[in-house]
């Protein structure tokens, strides 16, 4: 398709978007769709793919919005901007590749396309209409996971395509309402007049239709002047940033929630869309001035909200809800979206030629797994086969400095003042442990993050998956989980990144990537069930320990997500029309709380 009638069509899809789109004292998730942060757990713009969104605001009150997009293999940034919305607003944008926009130097690369007039800061809607376009245009950027940042996944660089940013997810985090009350400047000798924060975000008719009344006031407030300011009141919020910890109060307020949003997957030659609603959290944060970060920070983030409390709905037989407490606002965030269990059904019949790919996404995974976030210690082992030499080691007691077999020297010097040194010199290590990774976790970012889970599925008439038999290795999904980390049970299918895919027929709905994985299950339809409890024999081999649980005993991991079916019917009988079909459910899911385990959680008290 050639550029204008494909940037037409993703444009015409934005309309169609923004229709698919009280105040609590804890994160919580709203099954209304009203909230705080909004999660929109997939994006793609891979094989003719391209993503269309929304978000809307439905109270009286300007607001200050983070917009971020993140790639899906550990939630490295590639867009953050500033968006503010005026009462009542709607904005919408579409990711698309800048091949398929027509750009042909820019194949590969997704890119952000903008026809909405809405204020954003930088102003991507002006940049791309004072280049020529009609429309607002930014490309993803990889420099958040490549060079020194590079995370031990693709290392990928400017000029060349981004296949890692053309999939993953993205959020919008409201960052406070905007009022008139700081910056606001009346008319002297010297200086015109100049409105206040929520009045230049604010749509005023004009001779080309609404538009805000002057998105370069606020695109001032942040910037830096190192000489003279064209206005006494420019540069308020970066001034203000500078010494408030990258934060501005001026105009901002304590954010009020109401936000709504959703987003779809189009393909325009194949005819599909493939529509869902963003998961809304309430209570994410009510600070006086709100949470109004720079634009190109990586904050507000989901740890930025000031609530650590969580409010988590129990189903039968308990029909009540529970307030948890936890230490950080990430901690909560993950607790609104803790699950055991995650189900959906699937179809890959034949005569429908019928597909189904399952989209898991952990939101919040990098703030557990990424070393970047976690930090790094090292923990050595000793070979339990060196029976003299390691006699008497217990774990926690360190080794002399050692070279390993990547020529990187491991501090593991024992204390020699210590009135207990035993000199372990002659130990053997048997492997050296990489200790960066939180609960509910179990697997550090280093390329991949593997979480194993149990796969369990039945056909439409109650047939279950049949139980392996103890010592038999039966076919398992690829990628395969790490060796020792096989969970007994049905076969296991490992979710190693931030944004996961299972293809159950082999179908491919958005494209074949390093996210998907791929199994047969041996049925035309069904439903299957996803299990994340993972228990471990207690090392002293008298029990089991659940290691995927938080703090407050809740157990599994916390993931959204979805089942795209897509039919195929070809092209009606005498004509050109495909007669292509495609719907999206929403995962259903389980939560379960048992007795947490302070020592894994490092919260023992006195008789504890």
């Amino acid at each position: 398709m050639n550029r204008k009638n494909l940037t037409a069509a993703v444009l015409a899809g934005l309309a169609g978007a923004a229709g698919l789109a009280g105040t609590a004292q804890a994160v919580n998730l709203n099954p209304d769709g009203l909230g705080q942060v909004l999660i929109y757990p997939y994006f793609t713009t891979n094989d003719g793919n391209q993503t269309v969104l929304s978000v809307v605001n439905t109270t009286d009150q300007a607001k200050a919005v983070k917009v971020r997009f993140l790639e899906g293999y550990n939630s490295r940034e590639v867009l953050d901007f500033n968006l503010y919305l005026s009462a009542w607003d709607v904005w919408v944008a579409g990711i698309a590749d800048g091949g398929d926009l027509g750009f042909a130097s820019q194949a590969g690369v997704p890119h952000l396309v903008i026809p909405d007039t809405s204020c954003t800061v930088p102003y991507l809607y002006g940049n791309g209409i004072d280049a020529g376009l009609d429309f607002g245009l930014q490309a993803f950027l990889p420099y958040a996971y490549s060079g020194s940042n590079n995370d031990g996944g693709p290392d990928e660089s400017v000029g060349g395509p981004l296949p890692r940013a053309a999939e993953g997810y993205f959020q919008m985090i409201e960052m406070g309402t905007l009022v008139n009350a700081d910056t606001a400047y009346a008319a002297t000798k010297d200086w015109p007049a100049r409105p206040g924060a929520a009045d230049a975000a604010t749509h005023v008719a004009t001779p080309d239709g609404p538009m805000p009344l002057d998105c370069n006031v606020l695109v001032e407030n942040w910037t830096g002047y190192g000489g003279a300011k064209p206005h006494p009141v420019a540069g308020v919020w970066y001034d203000e940033a500078l010494v408030g910890g990258d934060q501005a109060s001026s105009d901002t307020r304590r954010n009020s929630g109401g936000l709504f949003g959703g987003a779809a997957v189009i393909n325009p030659a194949n005819g599909t869309m493939f529509s869902y609603d963003a998961k809304a959290i309430q209570g994410y944060d009510k600070t006086s001035d709100g949470v109004h970060f720079r634009p190109g920070n990586e904050k507000p983030s989901l740890d930025s909200g000031n609530q650590n409390t969580a409010t988590v709905f129990f189903g039968v037989p308990q029909n009540k809800a529970v307030t948890l407490s936890y230490g950080s606002g990430v901690d909560a965030v993950s607790a609104a979206f803790m699950h055991d269990n995650m189900m959906n059904t699937y179809t890959v019949e034949e005569d429908l030629n019928a597909a189904s790919e399952y989209v898991f996404t952990f939101p919040t995974k990098s703030f557990y797994v990424d070393p970047a976030i976690v930090g790094v210690s090292r923990v050595c082992e000793p070979d339990p086969n060196d029976q003299l030499g390691c006699e008497g080691w217990e774990p926690g007691d360190p080794f002399p400095n050692i070279i390993n077999p990547d020529d990187l020297t491991v501090d593991c010097e024992w204390d020699e003042s210590d009135p207990l040194y035993i000199d372990f010199a002659t130990c053997d290590i048997a492997e050296y442990l990489f200790d960066n990774v939180r609960p509910p976790f179990t697997d550090p970012f280093d390329g991949q993050a593997c979480e194993v889970a149990n796969v369990e599925h039945w056909d439409r008439e109650e047939s279950p998956s049949t139980p392996g038999t103890p010592g038999d290795d039966p076919p398992i999904v690829s990628p395969p989980p790490p060796p020792g980390t096989t969970p007994p049970g049905p076969a296991p299918f490992a979710l190693c990144y931030e944004v996961n895919r299972l293809d159950v027929g082999g179908g491919d709905i958005f494209g074949e990537t390093d996210l998907l994985s791929t199994t047969d299950l041996g049925n035309e339809s069904g439903w299957v069930r996803l299990n994340f409890s993972y228990n471990v024999d207690l090392k002293d081999g008298l029990g089991k320990f659940e290691r995927r649980q938080d703090r407050n005993g809740m157990v599994g991991l916390p993931v959204t997500g979805f089942t795209a079916e897509q039919y195929e019917n070809g092209f009606l009988a005498g004509g050109s029309v495909l007669a292509n079909y495609g719907g999206l459910f929403q995962h259903k899911a389980s939560v379960r709380r048992i007795a947490p385990n302070c020592e894994y959680h490092d919260t023992c008290k006195d008789g504890d």
